[in-house]
């Protein structure tokens, strides 16, 4: 009896990834100084991939930028471009796509939630969906913030700071330590920004609606997999056939797999693997991991 049940714990203990969801790789590389890309592939219950860039933010040299605005004689706030193209555009070493925006099919947009870039103000509030954003100060300090109420069309935020850096973004996935979501909802690609407890902050691209490579996530699954790599705060940013990440290695390239946008009657806007343009990245500049060693990036 004593064999046999040794037996039973054996098989279960073996079973368990599979069990409980927990089968998974990972693969973890230096990029840039203070910069760390992780590629977790999981195949339980369903195939997912998902990148994840660990920034450690008092590394000397690294600072951030937003897509600016079009100035006083442009058309609409801003010029749509690929994170690909904003990447080579201003020099930066990773990139990936940020807030929601009005995608009309023209070279230029109205962008949905606050946007700030090196301090000017971009897109203020409006009355939409993408009700919260992040801050990054000029000193890398992350703050997460929310419209104040009846402020659409100004700037103001709770709590009150200084603005510089800001992305908008749609839902609070883990705040103070804890879930936000429920747990039902869709699965579909993702892009996500989160801040550790040690001062790290983390992107997290998610490729999805491509069975045969990655499921997606839910909002609640994207939170787990935040706090699964230390998340205390972190913030729903644009996703879906938007979800892009890039790394200038040194020449720009898209690390993930882009999804097409899904239309009506089962069409799809562009193939697999093709960028679509957006109204707004954030660009990430951080020095080499050899030469130059604390010298600060270049400027755009």
């Amino acid at each position: 009896m004593r064999n046999r049940f040794s037996s039973i714990v054996f098989l279960l203990l073996l079973l368990s990834p599979v069990l409980y969801g927990t089968e998974a790789t990972e693969t973890t590389v230096d990029v840039f100084q203070g910069v760390r890309y992780i590629k977790r592939e999981e195949s339980v219950p369903d195939k997912q991939i998902i990148h994840i860039v660990e920034i450690t933010l008092n590394v000397p040299g690294l600072r951030f930028l937003t897509t600016p605005d079009n100035g006083e004689e442009g058309p609409r706030e801003t010029w749509c471009e690929t994170t690909r193209e904003f990447v080579k555009r201003t020099g930066a070493q990773v990139g990936i796509n940020g807030n929601y925006f009005i995608n009309d099919g023209e070279a230029h947009t109205e962008l949905l939630g606050l946007a700030v870039s090196n301090g000017e103000v971009v897109s203020p509030w409006d009355k939409g969906h993408a009700e919260f954003a992040v801050n990054i100060s000029r000193d890398n300090k992350v703050t997460f913030l929310r419209r104040v109420e009846g402020e659409e069309g100004k700037f103001r935020t709770e709590p009150e700071t200084e603005l510089y850096t800001v992305l908008s973004g749609n839902v609070m996935l883990v705040k103070e330590g804890r879930i936000v979501p429920r747990e039902e909802g869709d699965r579909h690609p993702r892009t996500g920004l989160g801040v550790t407890s040690d001062n790290k902050l983390l992107l997290m691209i998610v490729d999805g609606r491509q069975p045969l490579h990655s499921a997606g996530m839910t909002y609640h699954e994207m939170a787990e997999t935040f706090l699964r790599y230390g998340a205390v705060n972190a913030l729903a940013l644009d996703g879906g056939g938007s979800a892009t990440l890039v790394f200038a290695d040194p020449k720009p390239r898209v690390v993930n797999a882009p999804m097409p946008m899904e239309m009506p009657g089962g069409l799809v806007f562009n193939p697999p693997g093709i960028e679509r343009k957006t109204g707004n990245n954030l660009a990430i500049f951080a020095a080499p991991l050899e030469e130059n060693a604390g010298k600060p990036a270049s400027p755009p």
